[in-house]
């Protein structure tokens, strides 16, 4: 049986891990790390105050008996210990150190689309700090020690409203009470400050944001689909500009204007181009850098405090590759760089 426990537990773990990706829960990596760090550390206690001891006193009387020390083949015979489950108990102290470090401290992001352009690339690996706004529990995601608040400007990690277990990376443009105003044919930001995470009545201050004079940058290309052969579609150059509101750091347009005011949700008005949202209190609304190629808040609405999962801080990674696409270099440039 001892021969068995390792396969048959690579077998449960599987259909653990199909039956938690079919419920679309929004932690399933860290639901499964948490039962193998459960399932090593028991093992780990029952060999080292139970098992260990046991085979010592067990071998300590063989040697009595018999008036010689046994050597390493026969101590072996007495009261083995199975590989499978010496394994899995040798785990612990690393998964336990994984566990620690990857739900409450930092947690590695792959970067996969072109959304946060040119600010994060395809190929991007960056440092998520987990306890920037509050420790929280790695399941739930209820927050435990408050920390620090989320900031206008910042890059976070989130799941996703829509699908909670994927995770999103976007910047946060209004927090609780903001009014957010995006003129779409000017493609720019207007947001009215809430006061307390509440929309603000008199008084109020509210901030324009400016916008430098956008150039092509043909390091970065539009993808607009995929021939027959899987090989990539490419369309006119991206815009480069400098946005400057509440951070300032660079953006990408579209060429040309992009209708889709027809496809935003939650607004409380729209007229003339200009869509308005009013943030709701523990929410916020996020935006992607590449401002024409990013489903966001506009679409899909505004991130509850508990999706958030950290803040985004450095690129520790930077592989030279586009969507779905294998990597032909390492882009050295980009390695140990802040997030602004």
């Amino acid at each position: 049986m001892s021969k068995l426990f390792l396969p048959i537990l690579l077998v449960v773990g599987f259909a653990v891990w199909k039956v938690l990706d079919y419920l679309q829960l929004p932690n399933t990596f860290s639901i499964l790390l948490i039962l193998l760090t459960a399932l090593s550390g028991i093992l780990w206690c029952y060999h080292r105050f139970s098992v260990i001891p046991r085979r010592k006193r067990q071998i300590a009387r063989a040697e009595q008996r018999s008036g010689q020390l046994l050597t390493d083949e026969e101590k072996a015979k007495i009261e083995p210990i199975g590989e499978g489950e010496e394994f899995i108990a040798s785990l612990f102290p690393v998964l336990a150190f994984v566990l620690i470090l990857r739900s409450f401290l930092f947690e590695p992001f792959q970067i996969p689309s072109q959304s946060m352009e040119p600010t994060l690339r395809v190929g991007d690996f960056i440092v998520v700090e987990k306890y920037a706004y509050g420790i929280k529990d790695p399941v739930f995601q209820n927050t435990l020690i408050e920390t620090g608040d989320v900031k206008r400007g910042d890059v976070i990690v989130f799941k996703a409203p829509t699908q909670p277990n994927i995770d999103y990376i976007k910047r946060v443009i209004g927090i609780g009470g903001d009014r957010v105003m995006y003129n779409e044919i000017e493609r720019k930001l207007t947001i009215v400050y809430g006061q307390n995470g509440k929309p603000c009545e008199e008084n109020c201050q509210s901030k324009e944001f400016e916008y430098s004079e956008a150039v092509p940058n043909d390091a970065f290309k539009a993808i607009l689909g995929k021939n027959p052969d899987g090989s990539l579609i490419y369309g006119p150059s991206m815009l480069e500009l400098t946005e400057t509101g509440d951070v300032t750091h660079k953006i990408h347009w579209f060429p040309e204007p992009i209708s889709e005011g027809f496809r935003y949700q939650q607004y409380d008005k729209q007229e003339y181009y200009i869509t308005e949202w009013v943030v709701p209190q523990g929410q916020y609304f996020v935006m992607g850098d590449n401002r024409n190629m990013s489903e966001d808040s506009r679409f899909w609405g505004f991130v509850p405090e508990k999706n958030i999962v950290g803040k985004a801080t450095y690129i520790w990674l930077s592989l030279d590759k586009e969507p779905n696409q294998w990597p032909t270099g390492i882009r050295t440039e980009r390695l140990f760089t802040k997030i602004q």
